[in-house]
C-alpha cells in the first residue's frame, strides 16, 4: 500500500492482518514505530491508504549512516535477517534501523537505488544488495558512553603498558593461531592499584558482566590471569576481546600474552632438619610443621614466641609483623586476604544485584549475575548457528526438541526457515540439514553395501550393464561397435586379451596379478608360460561365458561369482 501524508510524503510498506489493526476504530490504522518515523508522523495525524501491487524487486543499494556498520563481520547476513523479519517492501529515500548485538546504538540505513521500480517488494524474491559506507562520521572505534574503546592488538611475548580508571576499560583485539594449543593473558598492577581481566568470544565491548572468560581477584593476588584453550575457541574464528577493567581511581598495569606457555614445575621442599636417622617427627600446633622428636622442645618454645597463627585460616605470621596487621576475613563468607582486598571482594561478591532482562531476575552478588547473563539470560548475545549474525539468544524454548538441543527462540525460530536440498531439491527446514545430509549418506553407504561387485576378481567396483558382468572400466578395453547379436566377437576379444596377458604380460612395474607374465616377474616367478600352457587357463573362463554364444537368454544364466577371471586394470 502507498501512505501518504498531509504534507505529501510517501511511503511504501505491506499491511499485516494484526491485532493491533484488530482493535482499531473505523478510519484509524496502527503502524509500527519505525514507519511513523520514516513518514515523520505522530499519533493523530491524517494519511491517505492507497492499495498498489508492486514487482518483485531485484537490486537494491543501501547506504549505512554510521561508521560501526564497518565493524559488523558478516552485515550481509544482518541485514538478510532483519529484512526477512521485519521488512516487506522497500522505496527508494525510506529509512530503517538494524540492531546489531555487542554495538549499544542501532544502525541506520537509507535506500538510495532500487530495481525495478522505486518501490518493490521483497518477499520471497532474491535480492542483490550493494552496501555504501558513510566516511564523514565519527571513527567506529568509539562506543556509546565512552566506557570502553578498541585498541591496538595485543602481540604475544611482550608487555603492554596501560592506564585505566576505575570504571573505565580499555578493550584490545587479540588474534590466536589456530595451531595454538592454550593462551594465557597476564595483567600485572603497580602495588596499591587494581584492575580485572576479562574476554569475550564475540563481544566488543567486553566488560565485567558481560563477557566468557573473567578474572576478578582480590588486589593482592597478582598478577591477574586469563587461561584459554583452542577448544574453547568458537570453529572458524582465532579474534577475541579482551577487556582491562580499572578497580581503584587509577591504574598502571603491564598487559602479557604467552602462547603455549609450559607451566612452572612445582619444586620439592625438604627439611634440612630431616635426615635419614630422624624419621621419628612431631607437628607443631602453632605453625603445623613436621619437627624431629629431638628437636621438638627447642622448636616449640621458639616459635611460640616469635610465630601467631591466624585461628580462622590457620595461617602462620611473625608476632607483631605488619603482615599480620594487614591480615583480613571476610565476616560474611570467611574469604583471607588483606585489608586493601575488603573493597573489591565486597563489590563483587556481596552486593546484591537485579538483571535488567528482568526486575525479578535478582542475585546477592556481580559474580552470580555475571554467570546468569554469560549462560541463561535472555539478553545474552549470541552468534547464531544458522544466520551467524550477533544476537540475543532470547528465552529458552518450549518445546522439548528444543531443550534437548540446548537452543533458546532467536536460534529456534531461525532454524525453522527451509532451504533446498542440494542432492534431491526438497526443502528442508535449516535446523535438520544436518540430519538430512546423513540420510543422504546412510543411502549411499547402503547402496554400496548391496552393491553387486566387479566379476573380475582383481576388481572392487560395482559391476555394469554388459554381457560379461564386469565393471565400465575392466569392459573398456573389450568394448567394440560392431554388430554382435551371439557375443562370438565379445568372447574372441577376451580370449585374446586374456592370452596376451598370460603369455607377454601388461607390462606394468606395479602389477602383482600371479595370472599376467608381468606380475609373476614382478613377484620374482621368472617362469613363462607356453601358448599351450596360456590356452589351457583359457578354458574354464570361455566354458563359464559358453551361455553367451549358444542360449538366447544366456546372460541370466552364467553365475558370475563363480567366474575365475583376473584382468589387469
Amino acid at each position: 500500500m502507498d501512505l501518504s501524508t498531509e504534507f505529501s510524503r510517501l511511503l511504501r510498506c505491506k499491511v499485516a492482518n494484526t491485532k493491533a489493526n484488530a482493535n482499531c476504530e473505523e478510519d484509524h490504522v496502527a503502524l509500527p514505530e519505525w514507519i511513523l518515523g520514516s513518514a515523520e508522523l505522530t499519533a493523530g495525524d491524517s494519511i491517505s491508504v492507497e492499495f498498489v501491487r508492486p514487482e518483485k524487486g531485484t537490486f537494491a543499494q543501501l547506504q549505512a549512516l554510521e561508521a560501526a556498520a564497518a565493524d559488523v563481520g558478516d552485515l550481509r547476513a544482518l541485514l538478510e535477517s532483519h529484512m526477512r523479519t521485519n521488512l516487506t517492501a522497500l522505496s527508494i529515500g525510506e529509512s530503517f534501523k538494524v540492531p546489531v548485538g555487542g554495538i549499544d546504538h542501532p544502525l541506520t540505513f537509507t535506500v538510495t537505488a532500487l530495481e525495478p521500480m522505486d518501490a518493490v517488494d521483497i518477499v520471497d524474491t532474491d535480492l542483490s544488495v550493494d552496501i555504501v559506507h558513510t566516511n564523514n562520521v565519527v571513527s567506529s572505534s568509539k562506543r556509546s558512553g565512552g566506557s570502553s574503546s578498541i585498541s591496538d592488538e595485543l602481540a604475544p611475548g611482550t608487555s603492554q603498558e596501560i592506564t585505566v580508571s576505575a570504571g573505565q576499560s580499555r578493550v584490545f583485539q587479540l588474534h590466536i593461531p589456530a595451531q595454538i594449543k592454550s593462551t594465557d593473558i597476564l595483567v600485572t598492577c603497580r602495588p596499591g592499584e587494581d584492575a580485572s581481566i576479562c574476554a569475550s568470544r564475540i563481544l566488543r565491548n567486553v566488560d565485567i558482566l558481560d563477557n566468557t572468560w573473567f578474572d576478578y581477584s582480590l588486589p593482592s593476588q597478582q598478577p591477574k590471569q586469563i587461561h584459554i584453550n583452542q577448544s574453547e575457541l568458537p570453529s572458524g574464528s582465532n579474534a577475541i576481546f579482551v577487556a582491562i577493567v580499572g578497580f581503584t581511581s587509577i591504574c598502571h598495569a603491564s598487559v602479557k600474552v604467552q602462547f603455549d606457555a609450559q607451566p612452572t614445575p612445582k619444586q620439592t621442599q625438604l627439611s634440612n632438619a630431616a635426615t635419614a636417622g630422624e624419621a621419628a617427627e612431631k607437628t607443631c600446633e602453632n605453625c603445623g610443621s613436621n619437627i624431629p622428636l629431638l628437636r621438638f622442645a627447642m622448636h616449640q618454645a621458639v616459635c611460640e614466641r616469635h610465630n601467631i597463627k591466624c585461628p580462622r585460616c590457620t595461617r602462620v605470621f611473625k608476632r607483631g609483623s605488619e603482615e599480620y596487621k594487614q591480615h583480613w576475613h571476610c565476616e560474611i563468607c570467611n574469604q583471607a586476604g588483606v585489608q586493601s582486598d575488603q573493597e573489591k571482594h565486597m563489590y563483587f561478591y556481596h552486593q546484591p544485584q537485579t538483571c535488567s532482562c528482568d526486575p525479578a531476575c535478582s542475585y546477592e552478588s556481580r559474580v552470580e549475575l555475571a554467570a546468569h547473563r554469560r549462560a541463561e539470560c535472555p539478553e545474552r548475545l549470541i552468534e547464531c548457528r544458522y544466520c551467524h549474525i550477533i544476537v540475543p539468544q532470547g528465552p529458552p524454548a518450549t518445546s522439548l526438541e528444543a531443550k534437548l538441543s540446548s537452543q533458546h527462540e532467536h536460534e529456534w525460530d531461525c532454524g525453522n526457515r527451509s532451504i533446498p536440498c542440494a542432492k534431491c531439491k526438497a526443502y528442508v527446514g535449516i535446523r535438520q540439514v544436518q540430519t538430512h545430509m546423513k540420510l543422504h549418506e546412510m543411502k549411499e553407504q547402503i547402496a554400496r553395501a548391496n552393491m553387486v561387485p566387479c566379476a573380475n576378481r582383481e576388481c572392487m567396483r560395482e559391476r555394469g550393464d554388459n554381457p560379461l558382468g564386469l565393471c565400465g572400466i575392466c569392459f573398456g578395453p573389450l568394448y567394440s561397435g560392431q554388430y554382435d547379436p551371439d557375443n562370438q566377437k565379445l568372447l574372441k576379444r577376451l580370449a585374446r586379451n586374456m592370452h596376451i596377458q598370460l603369455t607377454n604380460g601388461c607390462g606394468s612395474k606395479q602389477c602383482r596379478n600371479p595370472h599376467c607374465a608381468s606380475g609373476r616377474a614382478n613377484s620374482g616367478n621368472s617362469a613363462s608360460l607356453s601358448q599351450t600352457e596360456a590356452a589351457a587357463k583359457l578354458v574354464p573362463v570361455l566354458k563359464a561365458y559358453a551361455p553367451l554364444a549358444t542360449a538366447t537368454n544366456g546372460q541370466s544364466q552364467i553365475d558370475y561369482s563363480s567366474i575365475d577371471l583376473h584382468l589387469c586394470v
